[in-house]
């Protein structure tokens, strides 16, 4: 794919989570379902901090605690080159990864012998070492890797997002379903490796999603060219999203969405070109469950938590995220017709808001100030912007409001 490496380090995805490794010759296979556990009749569980709708969970090697990503969607296992000397390596194969972020390139595969979640050991796991500098973009704390879904299907896995716990088994009767939890069959592409994905009808467009817990996005996320049907049979719900002179995004309020036995009512799907082919079910949907994993038998079990009640598109005309790299809060998005007209481009930055200056803030501060001051005004329905891009300052008022209505 022709993206810059000024892209990736601007506008940042977890790209493992659409790592696609060239797994056509048997020996690329081979590596990519390598690894067992060396215990038996086990079931442990362990904490997890939610963040921004991603899982991370600590991974402990040689008396010292690494962050590492838990991601259903990243077709293998990483870790950041860094710290490769605590973990003990083999050397493995030459394969390709891509992702919509990033230029198709051979990396250097590797096994790693050891590898402790919890009291449980993972040997012989397949796994990627790479550069994961580019997520200091996206998190406060340093991410050290990502456990993906080769090493997860060594076992069944049951993610408590209520109590913030994750707990996995060589047995799945351990923990306990108690046949009112909805089944949804997975499927799983011909040569058995890879992300598993479920079948979505949406306002009668069927697709197969991928189930993926790397992404912290939206319930749903799609790419637009796809969904074209889906936007003209929902206009009088659909908005055009996109900074100035940028390709246009979509959010559509649809009319019903069923997985499985399961029905939604009045979603939104948000269809982003950013995700190129890709397409999400991420946290924000899964966490109004109790979500199990039988990978072996390719199916997921949801325990309805939540209520997942009819959304609105009421909010403001900007949305914007952090940049924890350059502790500055960038306008990530909006509707299109406002930045169009107010010609809010890519790299504009947020100076201020409600008369505060967040534009030079400490590592620490700024993660304080993301993580609680800037979740409580956003429960404000009038907030004071200064909005900078290329040394020019403009102040707006964004009033909270239905936008279908405007």
């Amino acid at each position: 794919m022709n993206t810059s490496k000024t892209q990736l380090l601007i506008t940042f995805l977890i790209i493992l989570s659409f790592y696609k490794l060239n797994a056509q010759n048997k020996n690329e296979i081979e590596w990519a379902n390598k690894g067992s556990v060396t215990q038996n009749n086990y079931i442990t569980e362990i904490p997890f901090n939610y963040i921004d709708g991603y899982i991370f969970i600590d991974i402990i090697q040689n008396s010292k605690t690494y962050n590492f990503l838990f991601d259903t969607g990243a077709e293998a296992t990483v870790i950041d080159k860094s710290i490769i000397k605590e973990f003990d390596i083999k050397s493995a194969i030459k394969s390709k990864v891509s992702g919509p972020l990033i230029e198709n390139q051979n990396v250097n595969t590797i096994l790693i012998s050891s590898l402790h979640i919890s009291e449980i050991e993972f040997v012989n796991t397949g796994a990627i070492a790479i550069d994961l500098n580019f997520s200091k973009s996206k998190f406060c704390k340093k991410l050290d890797g990502i456990i993906g879904n080769n090493l997860m299907k060594k076992a069944n896995w049951q993610i408590d997002y209520q109590n913030k716990k994750i707990r996995f088994s060589d047995d799945l009767s351990k923990f306990n379903l108690t046949k009112r939890e909805h089944k949804i069959k997975m499927s799983l592409k011909n040569h058995g490796f890879g992300t598993e994905t479920v079948a979505l009808n949406i306002d009668g467009i069927k697709s197969n999603f991928n189930l993926d817990t790397g992404s912290g996005r939206s319930k749903f996320v799609a790419p637009p060219k796809e969904f074209k049907k889906l936007v003209k049979n929902n206009k009088n719900t659909s908005l055009k999203y996109g900074l100035s002179k940028s390709n246009t995004d979509y959010k559509v309020i649809t009319e019903k969405i069923t997985i499985g036995d399961i029905t939604l009512k009045n979603q939104i799907v948000n269809l982003e070109n950013e995700v190129g082919k890709f397409k999400l079910v991420g946290n924000r949907f899964l966490e109004n469950y109790l979500v199990t994993i039988d990978w072996k038998n390719h199916f997921l079990y949801l325990m309805e938590k939540k209520d997942i009640i009819p959304e609105k598109l009421f909010d403001f005309k900007l949305n914007f995220t952090p940049n924890f790299k350059t502790n500055k809060i960038e306008v990530k998005t909006g509707l299109k017709k406002f930045t169009t007209e107010n010609e809010i481009k890519k790299g504009t930055i947020l100076s201020h808001i409600n008369g505060i200056n967040i534009t030079d803030l400490s590592d620490n501060d700024f993660c304080m100030f993301w993580n609680s001051t800037w979740k409580e005004i956003m429960k404000m329905n009038t907030i004071n912007i200064t909005l900078l891009h290329e040394g020019k300052y403009n102040k707006h008022l964004l009033i909270k409001e239905d936008l279908l209505m405007l």
